[in-house]
C-alpha cells in the first residue's frame, strides 16, 4: 500500500476557499487501486490542512499521477488557494489492527486521526519496528475507539516512518493518551530509537472524505 501525505499551509483569507476546493476531489473515487482519502485542519496548526490518500500499490498510484492528477488539479484551480505544499510518499510496513477489518473501512468511519512522524537511528530500525509490532500495535488494539491504522516507511529515507491511526472520535483518543499511552511509552522506550519525533492530529472534515467506488 502507498500512503501519500499532503500538507498545505494557507492564510486566514485562503482557508474558506481552500476548504471548498478540497471538497471537489470526489473524482478520485473511481480510480483503479484507490482506497480512500481523508483530511482536516491540524489541531496544533489550524492554518495547515492535512490530507492523506491511500493506494493499493505503486503502479496504480503512478498511473493516476500520470493520467489524471494534473487535469483534476488544473480544473480545480487549487494552486492559488495555499501558500505552500509539501508531499511525502510512504510504503506500508505493518497494518495496525483495530476494531475495523480493513483500511478502507477505517477511512470510511474514522472521525479523528493521529499521525506520528519519526526519524529513527539507523542501527535501531529493527528494534523500532519490533516495538511497533509487539508493543504499540497490541496496546492500541486494546484501546476502545481505535479503529485501525498503518505503519509505513518513507520512500525516500529508510529511517523515516509514519504511524497513522483512525479513531471514532477525539474523546476515545484522549482516553488512550491518558490511560494507555504512558504505560506503552515505558515499555517501548522510543527515545532510545529516535532522532526526531513530530506529528499531527486532526478531526476529519466529512466534506473532504473520498471513498472508493468499485464498478
Amino acid at each position: 500500500m502507498i500512503i501519500k501525505k499532503i500538507s498545505c499551509k494557507v492564510t486566514e483569507n485562503q482557508k474558506e476557499i481552500f476548504y471548498e476546493h478540497q471538497k471537489q476531489w470526489k473524482s478520485l473515487s473511481k480510480g483503479k487501486g484507490f482506497l480512500g482519502q481523508i483530511g482536516g485542519w491540524s489541531i496544533e496548526q489550524p492554518l495547515t490542512a492535512c490530507i492523506y490518500s491511500f493506494w493499493e500499490n505503486q503502479t496504480d498510484y503512478q498511473k493516476f499521477m500520470e493520467e489524471q492528477h494534473d487535469q483534476i488539479f488544473v480544473n480545480l484551480g487549487q494552486e492559488s488557494t495555499y501558500e505552500s505544499l509539501d508531499v511525502s510518499l510512504y510504503q506500508e510496513e505493518l497494518r495496525i489492527p483495530g476494531s475495523v477489518d480493513s483500511i478502507v473501512n477505517v477511512l470510511k468511519i474514522s472521525n479523528y486521526m493521529r499521525v506520528a512522524l519519526t526519524q529513527v537511528k539507523e542501527h535501531r530500525i529493527n528494534h523500532f519496528i519490533d516495538m511497533q509490532k509487539n508493543v504499540w500495535n497490541i496496546g492500541m488494539q486494546k484501546s476502545e475507539g481505535m479503529l485501525g491504522g498503518i505503519f509505513a516507511c518513507s520512500q525516500k529515507q529508510k529511517n523515516d516512518f509514519l504511524v497513522l491511526t483512525g479513531w471514532k472520535n477525539e474523546v476515545y483518543h484522549q482516553n488512550y493518551t491518558e490511560q494507555n499511552f504512558p504505560e506503552l511509552l515505558k515499555v517501548a522506550k522510543p527515545k532510545n530509537d529516535l532522532l526526531e519525533l513530530t506529528g499531527e492530529q486532526f478531526k476529519i472534515e466529512e466534506a473532504w472524505r473520498v471513498c472508493p467506488i468499485y464498478n
